[in-house]
């Protein structure tokens, strides 16, 4: 064994690579150390508990799945467009991992693993917003009051999430949707 490890980025790899091949139920700190070449001990270094690196772990694939390299797109038909692929390829990267993150995280109420979902989450929605905000072709009474950017935002991602739970990841609907409301 490797007593000097890695990295946390490469135990974080090492974790990404057990959800892609055996599934989030296979990652334990064992499996990750020896994929890693290092001790169960150098682990923890890095590692508080078996909890912190499973949320490490979820974060990390939620970071894989939804990078966006520069940020920008030229509408928010664009941005919709992007997070559909984004889901069908974080389903085809990690089979079952959107399931067991909701299952293993919101259902037993692990407050980390909750707190860590909400903030990919949130950072979605709120890119969803300033994506929403700056759409050059959006008409300039699509949003008022009452239907404001984070409305339609959070009308958006909820689409995602049904999608995402009938692996339907044909983004036509919402963005039919998104043309009649805001172009």
């Amino acid at each position: 064994m490797n007593p000097t490890a890695t990295s946390k980025e490469e135990i974080l790899t090492a974790c990404r690579e057990l959800i892609r091949s055996q599934g989030g139920g296979a990652l334990n700190v064992r499996q990750v150390a020896a994929a890693c070449g290092v001790s169960v001990g150098t682990v923890y270094n890095y590692f508080g508990s078996k909890a912190e690196l499973a949320a490490a772990a979820v974060e990390s694939v939620w970071h894989d799945i939804f990078r966006c390299e520069d940020g920008s797109f030229s509408s928010a038909a664009d941005c919709i467009a992007w997070l559909f692929e984004r889901l069908e390829y974080g389903n085809r990267q990690y089979p079952g991992f959107f399931a067991l993150h909701s299952a293993a995280f919101a259902a037993t109420g692990k407050p980390d693993g909750k707190a860590r979902m909400t903030e990919t989450w949130t950072h979605m929605t709120d890119m969803l917003c300033a994506v929403l905000r700056q759409d050059p072709r959006a008409r300039p009474d699509a949003f008022d009051e009452d239907f404001t950017p984070e409305a339609l935002a959070d009308l958006l991602f909820s689409l995602l999430l049904a999608a995402q739970l009938r692996n339907c990841y044909d983004p036509t609907p919402a963005l039919r949707l998104l043309r009649r409301l805001l172009y």
